[in-house]
Parts: structure tokens; sequence; C-alpha cells
């Protein structure tokens, strides 16, 4: 949608999607967050992404976990952050990794932030939020919305 929306082919500008594309590391996962991998399950989804998004040269398809993919890519500046990993050490290794390359006024949407299996993640977002000064506006559809000063 952002990409029509925005005529995002034309803007000069880049999107980066980094994910397994295949589900939780478990490394990844904290002892609280081990319920997770039965609420969950993902099919490998990488041939059908890619597929998507053929024919886009503005997508970079980055495969593997967050953060040890984070630097394959070089990103100065970012506007715009979707976070959706459901767990809270990729999530947060994200969110600091992109803070200081963040434009005055990007955004940061946390998928799971007011959903009560995810507890975890919005406490720790509610500290990252609280270290940088900013708040988190909770939406009625259980994502969270943090905009960069």
């Amino acid at each position: 949608m952002i990409l029509e929306y925005v005529t995002f082919e034309t803007s000069g500008k880049r999107m980066f999607l980094f994910d397994t594309f295949r589900g939780f590391s478990d490394t990844h996962l904290l002892p609280e967050e081990q319920h997770l991998k039965e609420s969950y399950s993902y099919p490998d989804c990488l041939t059908a992404v890619k597929r998507t998004f053929s024919g886009l040269r503005s997508v970079d398809i980055v495969p593997g976990t967050v953060p040890e993919t984070l630097a394959m890519r070089t990103i100065e500046h970012c506007a715009y952050l979707s976070i959706d990993m459901n767990c809270v050490q990729p999530e947060i290794a994200a969110a600091e990794y992109f803070w200081d390359k963040m434009s005055s006024g990007g955004v940061i949407v946390l998928d799971d932030y007011g959903q009560t299996a995810h507890i975890a993640q919005k406490l720790a977002f509610d500290d990252f939020a609280r270290a940088r000064g900013v708040s988190i506006l909770c939406l009625p559809t259980s994502q969270g919305l943090i905009f960069k000063p």
C-alpha cells in the first residue's frame, strides 16, 4: 500500500524488509516469550515475498535474523519503521539501531504493543521511549506509535 500510495518507485527512496521470513529464531526469545512459539505458526514465505515485490527496484529484501542482518545494508536515514517480530530482543535491537537514523517527524509503528500476550515487548518499548524522552501512543488496533522529535 505504501509503495503505491506515495509513488515510492519514483521517489528515490528505498524500502528494506528485514525478516527471517520463516518465524522466530529460538535464540532471540526470552524465557517469558517461549509460549509464543505455540501461538504462531510461520511457513517459509521468502519465495512468496520475493514474488510479491519482484520488479520493484526500490524494495530490498534482507532475509535473516535481526539484529544480525541490520549491518548488511547501509541505511543513513529512515522516516518510517514498522516493527513486527513478535519478540523483544530483535524489536528493541531494530529500534535502537534506527533511532539515530530516524528523521525528525519519523514514525515507528509497533505492531503488538497493546496485546497482553506481548507484555514483555510493551514493557521494553516503554523503557526505550522513556530513555529517549518520548511517549508511545497506543492505538485501538493495539499498535503503538512513536514519533521522533
